[in-house]
């Protein structure tokens, strides 16, 4: 309850807990590491399919409560304009007497590669209508503080197949190794197919095609390789240079 005559935002962190009238200045808060506000409810035939999504961007497990939301953090997974991904990041309380609405957890907040951030809120296009007063006010906090807000309700087809299939080899076991990376990346400079890239690849590094595919699916997922992925993805696609360098593993973190 809020019983005041102003937002208030509520947010955990590793620090120690957030409780206070929102101001502009709550845009300087790293939400991206804010601990989850609230617990992800489970009871017995609950319909919903929860989990934990590892995220290649943050190199940490990432909360969600439906099978759309982990559809969203795939798609954020692979963003290279997103560098950090926090689940119910914050609670909104509205102020008294607020019609129609007592507060809100944002399902996810993104800070972005130029510093700035964006609220998220996932919702399945047939529930729209019955969350519109929270959207509202969401989007007019966000609007007040700089952040940008979103409603993400699912991905289109072939991007959603194609995000599902490369995702499978975001882990770092696929990753190449690091003296490998310019050797790819020269393969598909000029942007050629797939199958051709993968081949003068396998050449050069004297490996087995199977495995220098699976490096170039780990670079088309992470943004080192980029395609055209609202085409289907095939042997015959073409392929080019992308704009994100290679992360570094963990087992070469460790090193």
């Amino acid at each position: 309850m809020n019983g005041t005559d102003s937002v208030r935002l509520l947010g955990r962190f590793e620090s120690g807990m957030l409780n206070e009238t929102l101001r502009s200045d709550v845009a300087s808060k790293p939400f991206e590491l804010a601990l989850p506000v609230r617990a992800f409810f489970a009871w017995p035939g609950k319909r919903n399919y929860e989990g934990s999504w590892w995220s290649s961007t943050v190199r940490a497990h990432v909360g969600f409560e439906s099978l759309l939301e982990r559809e969203f953090l795939l798609s954020a997974d692979h963003d290279k304009d997103v560098v950090g991904i926090a689940s119910q990041p914050f609670a909104l309380l509205w102020p008294k007497d607020t019609k129609g609405a007592r507060g809100h957890v944002p399902d996810y907040f993104l800070r972005l590669s130029d510093g700035s951030a964006r609220v998220v809120d996932v919702r399945h296009p047939k529930r729209l209508a019955a969350a519109e007063r929270q959207f509202d006010l969401t989007r007019e906090v966000c609007g007040q503080v700089g952040w940008e807000y979103e409603v993400f309700t699912g991905l289109a087809e072939p991007l959603a197949s194609n995000l599902r299939w490369l995702s499978g080899y975001r882990q770092d076991r696929f990753a190449p190794p690091p003296a490998a990376v310019p050797v790819i990346v020269e393969a598909f400079s000029p942007a050629t197919s797939l199958a051709s890239g993968v081949r003068h690849a396998a050449r050069t590094l004297k490996l087995d095609s199977s495995m220098v595919q699976a490096y170039v699916m780990h670079g088309l997922f992470t943004g080192v390789l980029t395609m055209d992925l609202e085409q289907p993805l095939t042997l015959e696609s073409e392929l080019s240079p992308g704009t994100r360098q290679p992360q570094a593993t963990a087992l070469e973190v460790a090193s």
